[in-house]
């Protein structure tokens, strides 16, 4: 007999467990293979942005500090801050997502795997493994994840328009973290989702329906990825905990139809 789906609901506690979950299932012998090319991707976009991004920061910080009096070098220590800050930002967001872009193709295959492991039975959803499925699967892959950057710049637009504006710009911060994780629930949840070839609106509908679990999976994860060097293992846990999301959700969402339409279901007849 199958239980109320009132019983199925998802908590907040269990959607922060899912990156440690997630975690365990990328070093899993299963997965570790799929997980090395991603780390190494993260390993090239990160320090080079990174890199780059500091570099150019300091040389205009060093040009504007020159110009300062002597009597206001202290204010050089609270600029640093201000670098070390900005850094932080674009270093694990904006790279993070140019790396997640890149490696999207593997991402595909690691939350294939995942999937196998959480559903404890095999699941293909490509033809065959290796090189040749993901350049197969290339064009569709990105053109998913430009339905991603389609549905996220605009509301990072108006986050930017709530940082510039006086007063309301302190709530700034708790929106930009709000926009941070829901994309980060957004980003590594789609990856099942794309496997099924589920529409991308229907991915959105789903975590809209669970919004405060959605919120608190993606809020860990965004939290994670400003940590050093973790954050290059972040991705593809990220991944597999996006994976464990989805087959819950799914099976959550399996049941309510079940229950809805019993003359469909038999064995909700006996």
């Amino acid at each position: 007999m199958i239980k109320d789906s009132t019983n199925q609901e998802l908590s907040v506690f269990e959607a922060i467990g899912y990156l440690g979950s997630g975690l365990k299932l990328a070093l899993s012998p299963q997965c570790r293979m799929f997980v090395i090319i991603p780390i190494l991707i993260n390993i090239v976009v990160l320090t080079t942005g990174g890199y780059f991004v500091f570099t150019s920061i300091k040389a205009l910080l060093s040009d504007y500090l020159n110009v300062l009096p002597e009597w206001l070098s202290f204010v050089s220590y609270i600029l640093w801050f201000i670098l070390f800050c900005t850094v932080g930002f674009v270093f694990c967001y904006i790279f993070s997502t140019v790396a997640t872009i890149i490696a999207s193709p593997f991402y595909g295959i690691l939350a294939e795997k995942a999937e196998g492991l959480v559903r404890g039975a095999p699941f293909a959803a490509m033809s065959d493994d290796g090189i040749a499925a993901i350049i197969k699967d290339i064009p569709r892959i990105l053109k998913r994840e430009l339905q991603k950057l389609g549905f996220y710049l605009p509301r990072v637009f108006v986050c930017l328009i709530i940082t510039l504006i006086p007063v309301v710009n302190v709530v700034a911060p708790i929106c930009w973290f709000l926009l941070a994780a829901w994309m980060m629930s957004v980003q590594y949840c789609d990856y099942p989702y794309d496997n099924h070839k589920i529409p991308f609106a229907d991915m959105r509908h789903d975590l809209s329906m669970n919004r405060l679990c959605t919120f608190a999976f993606g809020g860990v994860i965004a939290l994670a990825m400003t940590i050093p060097v973790l954050n290059l293992l972040i991705p593809p846990a990220a991944v597999c905990a996006g994976t464990k999301y989805y087959v819950e959700l799914r099976q959550r969402y399996t049941l309510d139809s079940a229950l809805r339409n019993p003359n469909n279901n038999p064995t909700l007849q006996q």
